[in-house]
């Protein structure tokens, strides 16, 4: 009887130690049966120079594997990720083609997107001017001005001198007036791109928050590249009337290159050239009291 109990429990030893062994070589054989780490990375080349402006496509760059400590910038992997969106700044050929030459990243660099002779000019819109702040790195825009101005005539004392004085005639103390100042300008940076809709006041909060509320979006900041000239009309345009209002900006194509000659609008424009009805004066008789 002992005997027999001895060999039973000598038995469920075996059987443990066995099981504890099984145990052992299914995890091993799971972790033997992991696959290495990578030691590269994908990144994309530019298989050409791309200048500043130009459309990047699938053609214009290629897959190479890279040490991940190689890697520069936010890399893209695949050459679909090219949907032809201007270069902000130039890539020279073989150099690793990332997320900041298109400005999607909040990383931006403004001396790397100017060309010789050309500095960065800012200047203020709002949702209206700024085209609903859907304007982005890499388009092209023109600008418009508008302003008032007051219509002076010769005073009737001084008319026919040699040093005439004047006065503002009544009826055209503002006058609005507007002219395309600058074309084809390559925008460097927006501030921001979008209004973010307050939160829903009526929704609960997530246990251990805080409800947050955000401001719509007022106005925004376009920087482009232009001249001092340009920066010289920039700074007159702002303030002669207020920093936001004035400017207008005008989105075009990325290949439009035409350069188009306005006349500029004015009230005796829009009455000449475009035949807007200036309202006649009725005279209606009065009977009288009886």
């Amino acid at each position: 009887m002992k005997r027999s109990n001895r060999l039973v429990i000598l038995v469920g030893v075996l059987l443990a130690v066995l099981a504890f062994v099984g145990i052992v070589v299914l995890l091993g054989g799971r972790d033997g049966g992991t696959e290495p780490k990578a030691t590269t990375v994908k990144v994309l080349l530019a298989k050409q120079d791309i200048e500043i402006g130009d459309s990047v496509t699938p053609a214009m760059v290629e897959v190479k594997e890279l040490a991940p400590d190689a890697v520069s910038g936010t890399r893209f992997s695949d050459p679909s990720q090219m949907t032809g969106k201007p270069a902000l700044f130039p890539v020279s050929k073989g150099q690793q083609v990332s997320e900041e030459l298109f400005g999607t990243t909040g990383t931006y660099c403004i001396t790397c997107q100017l060309q010789p002779g050309e500095k960065a000019i800012a200047f203020q819109v709002d949702p209206v001017t700024g085209l609903d702040f859907l304007i982005q790195p890499g388009d092209n825009i023109d600008i418009v001005y508008r302003t008032q101005i007051t219509v002076l005539q010769p005073t009737a004392d001084s008319a026919g001198s040699a040093n005439p004085r004047f006065e503002p005639i009544t009826g055209l103390e503002a006058s609005p007036t507007v002219k395309t100042l600058l074309q084809n300008k390559r925008v460097l940076y927006v501030s921001a791109t979008k209004v973010k809709p307050a939160a829903d006041p009526s929704a609960t909060p997530a246990p251990g928050s805080q409800a947050t509320t955000s401001t719509p979006i007022e106005s925004v900041i376009i920087v482009f590249a232009g001249t001092d000239a340009d920066a010289e009309l920039i700074k007159f345009a702002q303030t002669d009337n207020s920093v936001v209002g004035p400017l207008t900006a005008i989105l075009r194509h990325a290949d439009d290159d035409l350069e188009e000659t306005t006349t500029g609008i004015t009230l005796k424009i829009l009455v000449e050239t475009f035949g807007i009805p200036i309202p006649d004066l009725i005279q209606v008789e009065v009977p009288p009291a009886q």
